[in-house]
């Protein structure tokens, strides 16, 4: 941050512009999930990890569809998961 101000003149203060860090990725908290149902919505615990290795905790919101849709998702790809293993032989 800065400060300047000439003869006379009041001061003005500025601020060095806000850096952006892309995020790297959300990781899921080993916790439950709470469900509001008055708000009708799924809160799940994340990390956000950002680019420079810092993290934010944050939570990620659902509402009914998305818990559906994300649901269905998740379960195609356990699927997909077990179906590898095992071709696999793992």
């Amino acid at each position: 941050m800065t400060e300047s101000a000439g003869a006379g003149q009041a001061l003005q203060v500025t601020s060095a512009p806000a850096v952006r860090v892309p995020v790297r990725s959300v990781v899921l908290l080993e916790r439950d999930i709470a469900y509001d149902h008055g708000a009708e919505q799924a809160r799940i615990g994340v990390d956000v990890v950002l680019g420079d290795g810092d993290t934010q905790r944050a939570e990620l919101v659902l509402n009914p569809s998305q818990m559906y849709a994300t649901s269905a998702k998740l379960h195609r790809a356990i699927r997909a998961r077990e179906a590898a293993r095992s071709i696999g032989g793992q």
